[in-house]
């Protein structure tokens, strides 16, 4: 008897072999990226009506600094345990966990010395203590244990993506409870430390694996640091890619502006969140277990993968092109009107990113460090030349649609790149770039009173 469609998903998804830990670690993934964001937009929709847009805005500028703390001293200590041949190994573990806990601290310190400068250039004096507060969630991230990162080694991320998702909805009813007590910044500030603290204890108590120690394996150490230096000058490079367009932005616009763009950066961030999550957290395990470079047959299985990750965040972009202004004049007030076509023009730029991000996993796994590093640099470099130019001329516009601009410009390097270990896949990049930019070109023609609204 032939078996029906669901008993096959199910013993495609049961089991311990590759294609079957790769499923699993698929769908915990986009719950996480979609519960996340899920508790993330239900906390901004009821913060909108305790808090102003200004506090909006003075903690995105807040994120937008200690964002770049993180990527400005990262030496791919997760990357490497996802990586490396010693990734199980107590001793390598307990060196990457010290390690952590240093650069936490010295994060900490970091923002402390920025907080002055700060709060001068952008002219508003709270900054001066909210950026230190909201620091010390990188301290408390440091001594994170590594058994999160040995989750995402063995594609084991169910319990650790409930954990991730109670966290989220805890740290969401803090801040609703601190910001209808205090009405201030200062809720949100305060709930993400707090947060921290729960979920560093949760995975300390329900997580199984190692049990984590001090250590300092010299071996270790140069094993993650040489790895690592390359992962450095790449998320330097990273942070000008990801956070550029907020960071300059906020000297051309008003905080009110800032705050409504970081509203619509909520919902639009959301189907390149999804990409970039899957290919951290599945893709790179994945192309470590089954290079592209072993027979055509594992090429052809990995690329339909690709697909499929490349096709459902353009199917996401190009229902939020479609419904967004819709949602975010449901949901919100008139004083975030302007977040409905923005809206609209983020899910425009997240096609490029949706089509082609995924297979970057493909140098880190093969622990090729040097290529990835350049590839992002490129990247990084055009693409802030490009803001500089365009939020000039177009205001939020040219912030918002630059970067996927750029990804476009840069993808002849891209694809030789990945070319190199097999993994380019020109179908699917022209099919998806086609489709996608066509739907979301189609929203933004329907939306093109609200978009000119924009302008400067």
């Amino acid at each position: 008897m032939t078996q029906s469609s669901p008993g096959r998903v199910m013993d495609m998804i049961r089991g311990d072999g590759v294609r079957a830990r790769a499923l699993r670690a698929t769908f915990w993934s986009i719950s996480n990226v979609v519960g996340m964001n899920g508790m993330r937009l239900l906390s901004n929709i009821i913060l909108t009506r305790l808090l102003f847009p200004e506090a909006f805005g003075l903690m995105a500028l807040v994120q937008v600094f200690i964002y770049a703390l993180v990527t400005f001293s990262d030496i791919g200590i997760n990357t490497s345990v996802l990586q490396s041949k010693r990734g199980d190994d107590p001793d390598f573990l307990d060196t990457a966990w010290t390690l952590q806990i240093i650069r936490g601290g010295i994060l900490w310190l970091g923002a402390c010395v920025l907080a002055w400068p700060v709060s001068r250039i952008y002219g508003h004096p709270d900054l001066l203590t909210l950026l230190p507060v909201a620091s010390l969630s990188l301290v408390v991230n440091g001594f994170q244990p590594m058994r999160a990162a040995l989750a995402g080694r063995h594609l084991a991320l169910g319990r650790l993506t409930v954990i991730q998702l109670f966290v989220q909805l805890a740290t969401l009813l803090l801040t609703v409870l601190l910001a209808w007590w205090w009405h201030s910044v200062w809720a949100l500030a305060m709930s993400q430390v707090i947060g921290a603290l729960l979920n560093n204890l949760l995975v300390r108590l329900f997580m199984e694996g190692h049990p984590d120690r001090f250590r300092w394996d010299w071996t270790s150490v140069h094993e993650i640091v040489g790895f690592g230096r390359f992962i450095f000058l790449s998320t330097i490079a990273t942070f000008l890619i990801t956070s550029s367009d907020r960071a300059i932005l906020g000297t051309y616009v008003d905080v009110t502006t800032f705050g409504i763009y970081s509203i619509a950066q909520t919902f639009g961030s959301l189907p390149v969140l999804i990409v970039t999550t899957v290919s951290g957290r599945v893709m790179l395990p994945l192309y470590r277990m089954k290079s592209p470079r072993e027979s055509d047959e594992t090429r052809q299985k990995i690329r339909r993968a690709g697909r499929m990750l490349s096709a459902f965040g353009v199917i996401i972009a190009v229902v939020l092109a479609f419904c967004g202004t819709w949602l975010v004049d449901v949901l919100y007030d008139s004083r975030y009107a302007l977040a409905g076509p923005m809206l609209v023009l983020f899910a425009l730029n997240a096609i490029p990113s949706n089509v082609m991000i995924g297979t970057e996993a493909v140098m880190l796994a093969h622990g090729d460090s040097r290529r990835h590093f350049f590839l992002t640099v490129s990247l990084a470099i055009v693409q802030v030349v490009l803001l500089f130019v365009m939020i000039h001329l177009f205001g939020v516009v040219g912030g918002i649609v630059a970067p996927g601009l750029a990804l476009l410009l840069t993808y002849p390097i891209r694809a030789r790149m990945v070319a190199h270990y097999r993994a380019w896949d020109p179908l699917n990049d022209v099919v998806g770039l086609g489709v996608g930019l066509l739907l979301t070109g189609l929203a933004f023609v329907l939306h093109w009173e609200e978009i000119m609204k924009l302008f400067p």
